[in-house]
């Protein structure tokens, strides 16, 4: 007689408790987005350990597939299952990322938002000014970077992102959240080119060729944000010349979740008309790209390659 296992039995499926307690738990957070689960409550509702529970919420937490409340130690939807859905092939809209770059004539990046950073996943152009972005750095989602992929965001989301700072100052908390309101309605973020930056930006660089981002990376970005000004509020645009290292706009999936981002790369001083200028050009290719993106996702455009 042959001993058989479930494995060998294609009738009968083979179960996985571990895996199972995962499913169920992003299966409660999906069934309400909006609402921020205790511990306690998912280990009760589920009927897993505290143990158990805790240990899971922490890993997918840390992936940002679910997000962590620091005030409230709650736990909700998370922005980092829509990029997985469906994954970016690298050069599918070099053409858009071409067409831009040569327009404007610098450097052009796709960044695609992968757990907690932002990774580079094409570039096209160059600039003698301005510091080469190579496909494969990753930024860290903290404030204040990323900020056209928190923009967006509901309140719990921003809350987060700039809680990654650790305990900022008031004055900069109201800073950041009145930049991620512009930013939300410019439709675009500006960022600012100053010593600071170039350093923190070119440590960023050497840090990404590591792996993941992790306390020193929050740290760097805490102190960046605590030595420059983010970003530009209205009227602080008003004045004849500007220093820009980067104007960034977001790329939203069906669903309307921001999964990459467009980005141009000027390094170089500009005037308010021509910062208005290259924003329009990002965001319309950012629009472009979308375009394409969400046609990627229509079955009736099966087959069809942007």
């Amino acid at each position: 007689m042959t001993a058989h296992s479930a494995a060998d039995d294609p009738a009968r499926p083979v179960s996985s408790p571990p895996t199972e307690r995962v499913i169920r738990i992003l299966e409660l957070l999906a069934s309400d987005p909006e609402r921020g689960f205790s511990l306690s409550e998912i280990a009760r509702m589920l009927c897993i350990s505290h143990g158990t529970c805790h240990a899971i919420v922490t890993t997918l937490a840390a992936r940002q597939w679910i997000v962590r409340n620091r005030r409230s130690g709650s736990y909700s939807w998370g922005p980092a299952l829509a990029a997985l859905a469906r994954p970016v092939n690298k050069q599918a809209f070099r053409p858009e990322l071409q067409r831009l770059s040569d327009d404007v004539g610098m450097q052009v990046v796709l960044g695609t938002r992968q757990g907690p950073t932002v990774v580079v996943t094409d570039a096209v152009g160059e600039s003698l000014a301005a510091l080469q972005v190579s496909v494969g750095f990753r930024m860290p989602i903290v404030a204040p970077f990323c900020r056209e992929f928190v923009a967006e965001a509901g309140p719990q989301v921003r809350r987060e992102w700039v809680g990654g700072l650790g305990s900022p100052s008031p004055r900069l908390r109201r800073r950041l959240g009145a930049v991620l309101d512009e930013v939300r309605n410019r439709g675009y973020a500006i960022e600012r080119m100053s010593r600071e930056y170039v350093r923190v930006y070119s440590a960023l660089q050497a840090l990404a060729a590591e792996g993941e981002p992790d306390e020193i990376t929050a740290r760097l970005a805490s102190a960046f944000a605590d030595l420059t000004v983010v970003d530009y509020l209205p009227g602080e645009l008003d004045s004849t010349e500007h220093r820009v290292a980067n104007v960034a706009a977001p790329i939203h999936d069906t669903d309307g979740t921001v999964t990459m981002s467009v980005g141009a790369s000027p390094f170089a001083t500009m005037t308010p008309a021509e910062v208005s200028d290259l924003g329009a050009a990002v965001r319309e290719t950012a629009a472009r790209i979308e375009s394409l993106w969400v046609a990627r996702a229509d079955p009736t455009t099966e087959g069809v390659t942007p």
